[in-house]
């Protein structure tokens, strides 16, 4: 019994561990130092836990590339105003944020998003750094 209630308590610790380890720096991940725009059509908006992403097809010389981006969760976003159907397939967006540390990756964390019909959504500091904890 006690074997059990032993190998119980390792498989435990051993999922918490894995559950820690999936959260991830922002830092590690995008260039804080840089602030670049994007503007594209939206393919996709999953608005989900703990980060939403949005994809964005971009032309860029001709050529069109994917752009991953992510932003907060759907209940920070919910909080602010943006709903599940606030972006949809082919919406035109400007979204401007931190490149990834590998340009190649086409990723980007949203700082601010804008469409034409002058919805837009963006944080302040203090916001930015709530997102962070």
């Amino acid at each position: 019994m006690k074997s059990k209630f032993a190998l119980l308590c390792v498989l435990a610790v051993l999922a918490a561990a894995i559950t820690a380890s999936a959260h991830h720096s922002f830092a590690a991940t995008y260039d804080e130092s840089k602030t670049i725009e994007i503007l594209g059509k939206v393919v996709v908006f999953s608005f989900r836990n703990p980060h939403s992403l949005i994809t964005v097809e971009v032309a860029d010389g001709g050529k069109k590339y994917r752009w991953a981006v992510e932003g907060p969760g759907s209940t920070q976003l919910a909080n602010t105003g943006v709903q599940n159907d606030t972006l949809k397939y082919g919406d035109e967006v400007v979204i401007s944020g931190n490149p990834s540390r590998t340009p190649d990756e086409h990723k980007l964390r949203m700082r601010t998003m804008k469409r034409p019909d002058g919805f837009s959504y963006g944080f302040t500091a203090e916001q930015q750094k709530a997102t962070e904890q």
